[in-house]
């Protein structure tokens, strides 16, 4: 049965690069909120044309989009771009103006880097006014934030991403290896599913940005678990504060969130770019 929903699922091109592995637990984690379906689905000969693969198909691909495929544009251009800022760093060996355009339309690809393309030297100058420079980061989910590390101004860091899908992982560390060439940035990739995974490196600051709306819409207090586990000084948590339709969204919305940063007696800062509200939660712990 799980071969063919996740052959279904991933012919869905923003979903093909998703782990067969992690498929399966969504689809697990699905299975244990709808028991009625997947015991149709197990007892019938053909499961494809079952009125409840219908719906279970459409309610498990809306999960994983949400998670992962809607931010996820154009991963074919994306990889000739990158192709290309290898080819442009090695003749240059120095950040000039055809690299940084190459680091943008890199993150152009990508929905959420795109949107806060023309804020992130504004963005991290907020963020690190609170935090200090850091020395170590973590990003959690971090899709292709990295590449906006050219916008950070910082000299040396050692730099976790992590992501949950394989090609992801190798896509970063493809520019992890190419940036440490001519700057002093120790970079490094973990794969991990934010829902199940509940160890992390050690940092002064994390990133999460745009996760936690997400993970919390597949299990309730998720956000609880993943904040209490970062082992940092610092956490940087965004929301969007518009739909995909272009609508504003209440910051309202986000009062689980703000009883969570309660209940774990951070305190924090906030700050909003078009598009996007961040929290600077300062944890009081020192690693």
């Amino acid at each position: 049965m799980y071969d063919i929903i996740i052959e279904a699922i991933k012919k869905k091109r923003e979903l093909s690069s998703l782990d067969n592995d992690f498929i399966k637990r969504i689809v697990d984690f699905y299975f244990v909120k709808n028991p009625k379906i997947k015991k149709k689905l197990e007892a019938h000969p053909k499961i494809e044309k079952s009125k409840e693969f219908e719906i279970f198909f459409k309610d498990i691909r809306k999960i994983l989009h949400e998670v992962y495929g809607v931010f996820n544009l154009k991963s074919k251009e994306r990889e000739e771009l990158l192709s290309l800022l290898e080819e442009s760093i090695s003749k240059s060996r120095k950040i000039d103006n055809e690299v940084v355009e190459l680091h943008k339309k890199i993150l152009a690809t990508h929905l959420s880097t795109r949107e806060r393309l023309k804020y992130y030297r504004t963005i991290y100058e907020n963020i690190f006014k609170y935090t200090g420079r850091p020395s170590r980061i973590l990003d959690l989910g971090a899709g292709l934030n990295p590449f906006s590390y050219i916008f950070m101004n910082i000299s040396s860091v050692e730099y976790t991403a992590s992501e949950i899908s394989s090609e992801d992982i190798r896509f970063i560390q493809r520019y992890f290896k190419l940036i440490s060439t001519y700057k002093r940035i120790i970079g490094a990739t973990i794969k991990l599913d934010l829902i199940f995974d509940k160890t992390f490196p050690d940092a002064d600051v994390c990133f999460l940005f745009k996760v936690l709306d997400s993970l919390e819409n597949l299990k309730r207090n998720i956000s609880m678990e993943i904040l209490n586990n970062i082992k940092a000084k610092y956490i940087v948590v965004s929301f969007p504060t518009k739909s995909l339709t272009g609508k504003n969204i209440s910051k309202k919305r986000l009062s689980w969130f703000l009883k969570i940063v309660k209940r774990l007696s951070y305190s924090y800062e906030t700050f909003e770019v078009p598009n996007e509200v961040f929290y600077i939660l300062k944890t009081g712990k020192i690693y």
